[in-house]
């Protein structure tokens, strides 16, 4: 009997070999939660339930198990050992500071503080959180460097740092996390060369890092994440030209590289990429656009938009019938718009304005059922518009400022009933402005200024409640003002001048609340 008795008692301080250092974990880590919550500025309101603890660990307020911090909110605990393991306090307003105290959960797994006006340096005890797999600090603040500290974390697969202040380089040493999948730093102020062992990552699916103020140029190296389909360079100052071997970046989906500073042709391999999205807009590409774009048969979204690029459009681009944006326009463009557009079923977006396109709109793009916008501004397109352009009835936007057409506005206009903007201004148009242009009940903005429109305004314009803009300036428009107008009840501006017009103008006018424009 006296043996087992001392069996027992063995036992027993065995277990509290075991449970006195688990107890004094648990204090630590309510301790540490307890520093977070002070170094945050506003949390009144949001963490009522994170209550006090004592200088010796025990909880003042709220019952006094040890575990009692993961009953607070955002925090979740290991059902075993009731460590810290998720800590979710996203979007609360907190303002303040991350305390260098988050180092002392050492369990933690997840740990997302995003859009909480959070100001301050990241803290270097970050690194201490080794068990981190996912960290949000997005959408606060912060600013100084990335602390190197943040390499030390070997399992974290996601790191999401953008929409804060954060300057310097991107540490070389993220490179050295196996098993990172996901790295935003994206609309920070970060400077210097993209690392290039960060291209060696076969791991890597997501970089994001739009938005900085990047140098250096792109590495042939880039290829070499073969499991990335999401490069988002957008808004840096990166120069050079695109690598010949920008084709091998077979995993790629989604390429953005827009607004830059890159110069040169767009490569022959870029046909061999099969991305979904392909963004160049707004660097100082040269030359034509390669043939084999048009083969390109994954593209959604093609833009190639304000650019340097010269020669014609290639008829072939007609063949992409997936893609649902084709934007091509600021650039040098010149030559006909090929009638073989009209075979991309799926085009929502077309903007070619801003080019040197000539030749007449080819009513192929009537075919286009889908298309939302169609922008053909500033451009030396001539003739008349297509009439059966009215077979694109999801037609929200349409823009043909600044060319040479001439002929009347077709009649079938009014079946567009979705257009809510529609621009023919500076033009050669001449005849009547047609009393159907009032049954098209969603427009906000319509400018016919700066043509050769005669006649009288449509009483049925004051039918348009919804307008905003009404530019009927630089015409041969004679006779009265409409006192329909005065239904125009959202109305702010509207031009008529240098035209024909007579009589007083109408009292109706006098209603209308919004104006600020006559």
């Amino acid at each position: 009997m006296e043996k087992k008795h001392t069996h027992m008692a063995a036992a027993a301080v065995a277990l509290l070999w075991v449970l006195i250092p688990a107890a004094s974990a648990l204090r630590s880590e309510g301790r540490a939660l307890m520093s977070l919550k002070a170094s945050f500025s506003n949390v009144a309101n949001v963490l009522l339930d994170w209550n006090a603890v004592s200088a010796s660990g025990n909880i003042i307020r709220g019952g006094g198990a040890e575990e009692e911090h993961c009953s607070w909110r955002g925090v979740i605990c290991d059902n075993l050992t009731f460590a810290v393991v998720s800590l979710n306090l996203s979007n609360l307003n907190l303002g303040g500071e991350i305390s260098p105290a988050i180092g002392d959960l050492k369990s933690l797994q997840y740990i997302d503080l995003k859009g909480n006006h959070l100001t301050g340096q990241i803290p270097d005890e970050i690194g201490d959180c080794t068990s981190l797999k996912y960290l949000d600090l997005s959408g606060n603040s912060l600013y100084g460097d990335i602390p190197f500290s943040i390499s030390k974390l070997k399992r974290i697969e996601e790191l999401i740092l953008k929409n804060n202040q954060l300057t310097g380089p991107i540490p070389s040493t993220l490179s050295q996390i196996p098993n990172l999948k996901t790295l935003d730093l994206a609309m920070n102020q970060l400077t210097g060369d993209i690392p290039r062992l960060i291209y060696w990552n076969e791991v890597l699916q997501y970089l994001g890092l739009r938005g900085n103020s990047l140098t250096g140029t792109l590495s042939p190296d880039m290829c070499q994440l073969t499991g990335l389909w999401y490069f988002d360079l957008r808004g840096n100052n990166i120069s050079g030209t695109i690598p010949d071997s920008i084709g091998n970046c077979t995993s790629f989906e989604i390429l953005d590289i827009s607004y830059n500073q890159i110069t040169g042709e767009i490569p022959f391999n870029i046909g061999f990429l099969q991305v979904a999205t392909l963004s160049l807009q707004g660097n100082l590409l040269t030359g034509k656009i390669p043939e084999v774009v048009g083969l390109m048969q994954a593209l959604a979204v093609l833009d190639l938009s304000e650019n340097e690029l010269s020669g014609t459009i290639p008829p072939i681009l007609g063949n992409l019938s997936y893609t649902g944006k084709l934007y091509l326009h600021g650039n040098k463009f010149t030559g006909r718009i090929p009638p073989e557009l009209g075979n991309m079923s799926k085009l929502s977006y077309l903007q070619v304005n801003d080019n040197e396109l000539e030749g007449t709109i080819p009513s192929e793009l009537g075919k286009l059922e889908e298309l939302f916008e169609l922008n053909l501004a500033n451009n030396n397109l001539e003739g008349p518009i297509p009439h059966n352009i009215s077979s694109c009835t999801a037609l929200n936007q349409f823009n043909v400022h600044g060319n040479c057409l001439n002929g009347s506005i077709p009649l079938e206009f009014q079946k567009l009933q979705s257009l809510t903007y529609l621009n023919f201004s500076s033009n050669n148009f001449t005849g009547l402005i047609p009393v159907e242009l009032g049954r098209i009940i969603n427009l906000d903005t319509l400018d016919l200024s700066d043509n050769d429109f005669s006649g009288r305004i449509p009483d049925s314009l004051g039918d348009l409640e919804h307008l905003l803009e009404l530019n009927l300036s630089k015409n041969s428009i004679s006779g009265p003002i409409p006192a329909e107008f005065g239904n125009l009840r959202s109305i702010q501006i509207i031009d008529m001048s240098h035209n024909m017009i007579s009589g007083l103008i109408p009292e109706e006018l006098g209603q209308l609340q919004n104006i600020d424009s006559l």
